[in-house]
Protein backbone atom coordinates (compact mmCIF):
# COMPACT_ATOMS: atom_id res chain seq x y z
CA UNK A 1 0.00 0.00 0.00
CA UNK A 2 2.97 2.71 0.83
CA UNK A 3 4.27 2.00 -2.88
CA UNK A 4 0.92 3.70 -4.25
CA UNK A 5 1.08 6.87 -1.72
CA UNK A 6 3.89 8.11 -3.68
CA UNK A 7 2.31 8.45 -7.40
CA UNK A 8 -0.86 9.50 -5.85
CA UNK A 9 0.43 12.35 -4.02
CA UNK A 10 1.75 13.51 -7.60
CA UNK A 11 -1.28 12.61 -9.40
CA UNK A 12 -3.22 14.71 -7.18
CA UNK A 13 -0.76 17.22 -6.95
CA UNK A 14 -0.68 17.71 -10.67
CA UNK A 15 -4.12 17.98 -11.13
CA UNK A 16 -4.54 20.50 -8.09
CA UNK A 17 -2.01 22.87 -9.64
CA UNK A 18 -3.37 22.75 -12.80
CA UNK A 19 -6.45 23.89 -11.73
CA UNK A 20 -4.83 27.05 -9.92
CA UNK A 21 -3.76 28.19 -14.11
CA UNK A 22 -3.65 32.00 -14.28
CA UNK A 23 -6.23 34.38 -15.80
CA UNK A 24 -4.83 35.71 -19.04
CA UNK A 25 -7.78 38.61 -18.32
CA UNK A 26 -6.34 38.99 -14.50
CA UNK A 27 -5.05 42.90 -15.17
CA UNK A 28 -8.78 43.20 -15.77
CA UNK A 29 -10.28 42.26 -12.28
CA UNK A 30 -7.75 45.05 -10.67
CA UNK A 31 -8.86 48.95 -10.62
CA UNK A 32 -6.50 50.58 -13.83
CA UNK A 33 -6.19 54.18 -12.97
CA UNK A 34 -6.92 56.83 -14.85
CA UNK A 35 -4.85 59.69 -14.83
CA UNK A 36 -6.13 63.16 -14.57
CA UNK A 37 -4.45 66.07 -16.62
CA UNK A 38 -4.66 70.05 -16.24
CA UNK A 39 -4.84 72.60 -17.99
CA UNK A 40 -3.26 76.12 -16.13
CA UNK A 41 -4.73 79.29 -17.51
CA UNK A 42 -2.77 82.53 -16.68
CA UNK A 43 -3.39 86.29 -17.63
CA UNK A 44 -1.46 86.95 -20.63
CA UNK A 45 0.62 90.08 -18.63
CA UNK A 46 0.61 90.73 -15.21
CA UNK A 47 1.88 93.47 -13.80
CA UNK A 48 3.84 93.75 -10.22
CA UNK A 49 1.27 95.10 -7.15
CA UNK A 50 -1.76 92.84 -8.93
CA UNK A 51 -3.84 90.41 -7.68
CA UNK A 52 -5.06 88.43 -10.47
CA UNK A 53 -7.26 85.22 -11.18
CA UNK A 54 -5.82 82.02 -12.44
CA UNK A 55 -7.63 78.69 -13.39
CA UNK A 56 -7.35 75.43 -14.00
CA UNK A 57 -9.23 72.78 -16.21
CA UNK A 58 -8.73 69.66 -14.65
CA UNK A 59 -9.80 66.09 -16.75
CA UNK A 60 -9.95 63.00 -16.46
CA UNK A 61 -10.57 60.55 -19.78
CA UNK A 62 -11.33 63.97 -21.44
CA UNK A 63 -13.94 64.85 -19.18
CA UNK A 64 -14.25 67.66 -17.26
CA UNK A 65 -13.51 66.95 -13.43
CA UNK A 66 -15.86 69.00 -10.60
CA UNK A 67 -15.88 66.76 -7.69
CA UNK A 68 -12.21 67.14 -7.14
CA UNK A 69 -11.33 66.69 -3.73
CA UNK A 70 -8.76 69.60 -3.11
CA UNK A 71 -7.43 72.20 -5.93
CA UNK A 72 -4.92 75.11 -5.02
CA UNK A 73 -2.26 77.18 -6.34
CA UNK A 74 0.89 77.91 -5.00
CA UNK A 75 2.22 80.43 -5.83
CA UNK A 76 6.02 81.64 -5.40
CA UNK A 77 8.83 84.17 -6.76
CA UNK A 78 11.97 82.40 -8.18
CA UNK A 79 14.50 84.64 -5.75
CA UNK A 80 11.91 84.10 -2.58
CA UNK A 81 11.12 80.11 -2.43
CA UNK A 82 10.50 80.69 1.26
CA UNK A 83 7.57 82.75 0.85
CA UNK A 84 4.48 80.67 -0.72
CA UNK A 85 1.18 82.06 -0.88
CA UNK A 86 -1.54 79.48 -0.98
CA UNK A 87 -4.99 79.97 -2.87
CA UNK A 88 -7.49 77.76 -2.42
CA UNK A 89 -9.30 77.44 -5.52
CA UNK A 90 -13.10 77.06 -6.08
CA UNK A 91 -14.87 75.22 -8.59
CA UNK A 92 -16.97 77.74 -11.14
CA UNK A 93 -18.50 76.33 -14.37
CA UNK A 94 -16.02 73.96 -15.87
CA UNK A 95 -12.89 75.38 -14.08
CA UNK A 96 -11.03 75.99 -10.45
CA UNK A 97 -10.43 79.61 -9.77
CA UNK A 98 -8.54 81.17 -7.33
CA UNK A 99 -6.91 84.80 -6.72
CA UNK A 100 -3.08 85.39 -6.05
CA UNK A 101 -1.13 88.60 -5.80
CA UNK A 102 2.38 89.36 -7.53
CA UNK A 103 3.79 92.34 -5.18
CA UNK A 104 7.21 92.85 -7.41
CA UNK A 105 8.52 92.09 -10.66
CA UNK A 106 10.31 88.91 -11.65
CA UNK A 107 9.59 85.33 -12.30
CA UNK A 108 7.05 83.42 -10.20
CA UNK A 109 6.15 79.84 -10.14
CA UNK A 110 2.55 78.45 -9.98
CA UNK A 111 1.97 74.97 -8.71
CA UNK A 112 -1.48 73.75 -9.35
CA UNK A 113 -1.86 70.83 -6.25
CA UNK A 114 -4.81 68.96 -7.70
CA UNK A 115 -6.32 66.07 -6.03
CA UNK A 116 -8.84 64.33 -7.49
CA UNK A 117 -10.47 61.06 -7.50
CA UNK A 118 -7.80 58.73 -5.93
CA UNK A 119 -5.08 60.87 -8.02
CA UNK A 120 -2.77 63.68 -7.16
CA UNK A 121 -0.91 66.00 -9.93
CA UNK A 122 1.42 68.50 -9.80
CA UNK A 123 1.63 70.84 -12.78
CA UNK A 124 4.33 73.88 -11.98
CA UNK A 125 4.47 77.12 -14.64
CA UNK A 126 6.54 80.16 -14.64
CA UNK A 127 5.34 83.48 -15.44
CA UNK A 128 7.09 86.85 -15.71
CA UNK A 129 5.97 89.68 -13.89
CA UNK A 130 6.50 93.15 -14.86
CA UNK A 131 10.08 93.77 -15.69
CA UNK A 132 12.44 91.09 -15.88
CA UNK A 133 16.22 91.77 -15.12
CA UNK A 134 18.44 90.00 -17.68
CA UNK A 135 19.50 87.33 -15.24
CA UNK A 136 15.65 86.80 -14.65
CA UNK A 137 15.57 86.72 -18.45
CA UNK A 138 18.18 84.10 -18.90
CA UNK A 139 16.77 81.78 -15.77
CA UNK A 140 13.09 81.93 -17.51
CA UNK A 141 12.02 78.78 -19.29
CA UNK A 142 9.75 77.45 -21.72
CA UNK A 143 6.06 76.78 -19.84
CA UNK A 144 6.15 73.02 -18.62
CA UNK A 145 2.81 71.96 -17.23
CA UNK A 146 3.82 68.10 -15.79
CA UNK A 147 1.05 66.04 -14.84
CA UNK A 148 2.79 62.84 -13.54
CA UNK A 149 2.58 62.13 -9.80
CA UNK A 150 4.88 63.04 -7.92
CA UNK A 151 5.28 64.89 -4.83
CA UNK A 152 7.06 68.42 -3.41
CA UNK A 153 8.11 70.51 -0.56
CA UNK A 154 5.82 73.63 -2.04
Amino acid sequence: MNKWKIPGLVILSTILLSACSVNSDADKLYKQPKPLSAHVMLPERIEPQSTRVVEVHVMQENKTVDDAESVQFKVWKKDDPEKVQIAKAHYNGGMYTAKATFKDDGVYYIKTDINARGEHILPTQQVAVGKLSKEDLRSLQPAKNETHNHHSHH
